[in-house]
This record gives C-alpha cells, structure tokens and sequence, in this order.
C-alpha cells in the first residue's frame, strides 16, 4: 500500500483506499480524472462586435503543441474550434489556426489550435455558434467538447 501511495504522489494522483471485510472484494477506485473544456469568452448569448477572441479553460488535461501529429496519449493534445460547423475556418476568418488548418487540409471543417483561445474577424452580423473539442495528439476526439453561441452586431476586421 504505501507503494501504490508513493507512486501515486509522484504522478500527482490521488488514491482512495477502501477497506474490505468479512471476504468481500473492495470497490475499484478511480485514480483518473475525465478532462474538461468550457469556454470562458464569449459568453452564451452574448452580443458582440468585431473580432471574436474566444477564450476556454481546460481541467485535466495539458495542450501539447510539441505532440502534435504524434500518437494518442491519455490527458494530451490540442483543441479543434469549429465556427458554424466549419464555415469560418479558413484563414480569412480564423487567421494563423486558419492557415494551419490549410496546411493539415482541414479548412472549412475546423480550426486547430495550440493555444486555450483562438481570434475570428470579418464574421457577419446574425447568431454564431463555436464548438471546442478536446482532441489527442493523433486528433482522435476525446469525447469532450464544448459550444457557445453569441450574437455578432458588426463586422471585424
């Protein structure tokens, strides 16, 4: 036990220990926690004006610009924004994640990113929704994503 404790402390995970009695199996515990993403700006509803800087917080789980392309490893990778379902993901609307998205042939589907934010201009006036997905190294969803819809008033350049 006090390996599985020490262990546990150098991967900076914590560990339930539960007793068992009278021959029964103890419950499994779970040393693992399920990343998440919410985004922090714009908020849901919200009315806005000129560039988009789209902001999220990520719970356990690291960006690893350096993996990326790399094999999946568990709480690692990068994010995939998606405007109105890839419509603004060129480099005219979503700049640099843009033309990265270019680069790997995803323009028009999503906009990769390395950076817990990304910047849109030139989105017309009217409803938007932005999608954010965890994705692994190898761009293999996680499963975890996150959507927020705003009002665009005017133009941004």
């Amino acid at each position: 036990m006090m390996q599985a404790r020490a262990l546990a402390a150098a991967l900076g995970i914590g560990v339930i220990v539960v007793a068992s009695g009278c021959g029964r199996s103890a419950p499994h515990a779970r040393t693992t926690l399920e990343p998440r993403v919410a985004f922090v700006s714009p908020l849901p509803h919200s009315v806005v004006s000129g560039a988009i800087r789209a902001q999220v917080r990520i719970d356990d789980f690291v960006i690893a610009a350096n993996s990326l392309g790399k094999p999946a490893r568990a709480g690692e990778g990068h994010l995939h924004f998606s405007m109105d379902g890839g419509r603004y993901d060129l480099p005219r609307y979503s700049g640099a994640n843009g033309a990265l998205a270019v680069r790997l042939g995803t323009q028009g589907r999503y906009s990769p990113s390395t950076v817990p934010e990304i910047t849109y201009r030139g989105l017309p006036a009217g409803t938007h929704t932005l999608r954010v997905f965890l994705v692994n190294n190898d761009a293999s969803n996680t499963g975890q994503s996150a959507e927020v819809t705003f009002t665009v008033t005017s133009r941004g350049s």
